[in-house]
């Protein structure tokens, strides 16, 4: 039995949260949604896992495994907030267990036992892609997900350790191969992957929310992707800052100021390469702008390194 006043959301006792579990087989949509939108704030707030995290995984997966509950892709989008928090912090090498505190190793693990009760779920058109993405972030041959056949499961078996095997070869899936070759073969990738990412690396290409790693934001994770494969990352980074704004450009921003930072934060006169990235930042303002305000993670992941915001 869980003692759920002794549990701990983002907003304090997580004695609410077995009530938003139940509304979430409520008929009323709206009335479902809302408890949607309530766990997912309060469980995995800003991709912060606590207490009631790994707590609420059980009944997750139990109104998941029901053919019956309404809104499951939903469900298994929460579940995968609660496997991972923020995707961002672990592309593109997959998690790494030893950093995570220790709400998000329980909430990690909790989510991995439920396995086997996602796994059939790859056979099921409308959640085989929730699916795989969260299977695809804990390590194992899972080989229904080499099989399935899409973006998606294609770069979760990257990260899952297995090989994917498809014959298409449109746009997506050629990204999607780039990726998951990037993550098994690192340094030993062809040419022909390394051309597929620097193609989309350097690009100004908008967010694809069809595929859900980093938000859609394929080029940004190609461009995370060029170091797997031996590629300065510098160049493709300040290409794709110069088109793009918002949380594209800080994804940006963080891969340019890692290749010219290798040290840290500035420590007096910069280098050329340190001088080039801060022209560019100053000739393209609208990159540090969200929806024309300014974004303030993109000035604060500035201040980090030691330069003006």
């Amino acid at each position: 039995m869980v003692e759920w006043a002794r549990l701990r959301h983002a907003y304090g006792s997580a004695e609410d949260v077995p009530g938003l579990l139940a509304s979430l087989r409520a008929a009323d949509e709206a009335e479902r949604h809302e408890a949607f939108g309530e766990l997912y704030n309060s469980i995995t707030h800003q991709g912060n896992r606590y207490s009631a995290s790994a707590a609420a995984v059980p009944s997750l997966l139990e109104l998941i495994a029901d053919p019956s509950t309404p809104d499951r892709e939903f469900l298994l989008v929460l579940l995968g907030r609660i496997a991972v928090g923020l995707d961002e912090a672990w592309l593109p090498g997959g998690v790494r267990t030893d950093l995570l505190d220790e709400d998000g190793l329980r909430a990690y693990e909790a989510v991995g036992a439920g396995l086997p009760v996602l796994l059939p779920l790859l056979a099921e058109p409308e959640l085989a892609d929730s699916a795989a993405y969260v299977i695809g972030w804990y390590r194992g041959e899972h080989a229904a997900l080499a099989v399935h056949g899409s973006p998606t499961s294609i770069v979760a078996c990257g990260l899952a350790g297995s090989t994917p095997r498809t014959a298409d070869d449109s746009p997506l899936m050629r990204w999607a191969g780039a990726i998951a070759a990037a993550r098994l073969l690192g340094t030993a990738a062809g040419d022909d992957v390394r051309a597929e990412l620097l193609d989309w690396a350097a690009s100004g290409r908008e967010r694809d929310h069809t595929v859900p790693y980093l938000e859609g934001d394929l080029a940004g994770y190609a461009l995370l992707s060029l170091p797997l494969v031996g590629v300065d990352a510098f160049e493709p980074a300040l290409a794709r800052l110069r088109q793009v704004s918002a949380e594209p450009a800080l994804t940006a921003l963080g891969v340019a100021l890692r290749q010219a930072f290798p040290d840290g934060p500035v420590d007096g006169r910069l280098t050329p390469r340190q001088q080039r990235l801060v022209q560019v930042v100053a000739e393209n303002p609208s990159a540090g702008l969200y929806d024309g305000v300014e974004f303030a993670n993109f000035s604060l992941l500035l201040a980090e390194y030691g330069l003006p915001r």
